[in-house]
Parts: structure tokens; C-alpha cells; sequence
């Protein structure tokens, strides 16, 4: 799934057209790469056995990696099974490989308790994979962003946030039995790819 060089360079030519200004759902019309199908690829190599995708959205990783299944709060389409409540699911303890919280555990407002939840249904050996924004760059980025997914759901929650820092997210999923593995950037460095591994 790497891109061509091709590819990158017309991506790196459309960044103010692929992060600002256009609707994710036109840019593969003009030959983009979505903000999503990014997190995808930066993802998918760090994934192994069953998936478990909170905060799925339209659960294209579930379908791009093929073993698992998504879940969320809201119905975006695309088959992830709506909860209610992502700190309580309806699965055993310890029955996936992989978890998944790709540009999500901002806008779960007890994102600690979710990551408790992740933390019990991960099998020993298992990896939690997170992407996130910093608070800046995820800042401005929901004020300008009219296409983005909180403003098609009615707007920002009480206790979500625009982004995160890595020392939140390490913080946050150390206290909730993780220990990170690997820290890198990705899309022109205002991501970051988080993997650890439980405790």
C-alpha cells in the first residue's frame, strides 16, 4: 500500500487542498490521498492478528486490514457496530491482538476510562495503536475545517479536545496498564503514531 513517488509528489503539491480547504470525500477524485487513507497507511504496519478499530468511524481500517471489527458512537456508515458507551463493550476480556484509536481518544471525553476498557480486552502480547494531532495544529484545525466530523455531528462535546500531547497520551495510557513501544510522525510531521504494548 506505499504510495509512488508520483503520488507523493502530488500530494506534497495539494497539501493546502488536502488538509484545509477540500472535503476529504473529493480529493480521490483529484487524485489525493485522504487525511484518512494517510492514518491507514501509517497504521496497517503495526497491526497484527484481530482488530478491535474504537472510534471507526466509517470503518475503512477494518475493511483495509480485513480481520476484525470497529465500533462507535455515532452511525458514519460502513458496518462498525454502534455502543453506546466505548469504556463498556460487549466482548470478552483479552480477545484482540490489535487496538486501534485512529484520530478518536480526543473526542472520547473519558478517554481514560476507554483506555482501561482497551487495556481488558487486549491479549497479553497484544498492541494498542494510536494517532493523534497536537493541541495546536488540532486546535486550528477543527475551527477551520468546515467539513470536519464534529461539525457534521453538531459540533465539539463538553471534554473533547482538539488534539493531544504525547506527554497526555503516554501519561493516559500508562496509568491505564500500557507501555509505549514506538513514537513517530507522519503526514509532513503534524501526526503522531503511537504503539504500545500492555503491561
Amino acid at each position: 500500500m506505499k504510495k509512488s513517488l508520483i503520488r507523493s509528489v502530488w500530494d506534497f503539491l495539494g497539501i493546502p487542498f488536502r488538509l484545509v480547504l477540500l472535503d476529504q470525500a473529493w480529493l480521490p477524485k483529484l487524485g489525493w490521498t485522504t487525511l484518512e487513507e494517510e492514518r491507514i497507511q501509517a497504521v496497517l504496519p503495526h497491526l497484527e492478528g484481530r482488530l478491535l478499530d474504537v472510534g471507526a468511524g466509517t470503518n475503512l481500517l477494518v475493511k483495509t486490514y480485513g480481520n476484525g471489527l470497529g465500533v462507535d458512537v455515532f452511525e458514519w456508515g460502513g458496518g462498525a457496530q454502534v455502543v453506546e458507551d466505548t469504556s463498556n463493550l460487549p466482548f470478552e476480556p483479552a480477545c484482540f491482538d490489535s487496538i486501534t484509536f485512529i484520530a478518536c481518544l480526543n473526542h472520547i471525553p473519558y478517554r481514560d476510562a476507554a483506555l482501561r476498557e482497551a487495556r481488558r480486552l487486549i491479549r497479553p502480547g497484544g498492541r494498542l495503536v494510536i494517532t493523534m494531532i497536537s493541541p495546536l495544529l488540532g486546535n486550528v484545525g477543527h475551527a477551520i475545517w468546515w467539513y470536519s466530523e464534529d461539525k457534521r455531528r453538531g459540533g465539539m462535546l463538553p471534554g473533547e479536545l482538539g488534539g493531544m500531547t504525547t506527554r497526555q497520551i503516554v501519561r493516559l495510557c500508562r496509568e491505564a496498564g500500557f507501555a509505549l513501544t514506538v513514537h513517530k510522525r507522519f503526514v509532513y510531521g503534524m501526526n503522531n503514531l503511537y504503539v504500545f504494548e500492555p503491561v
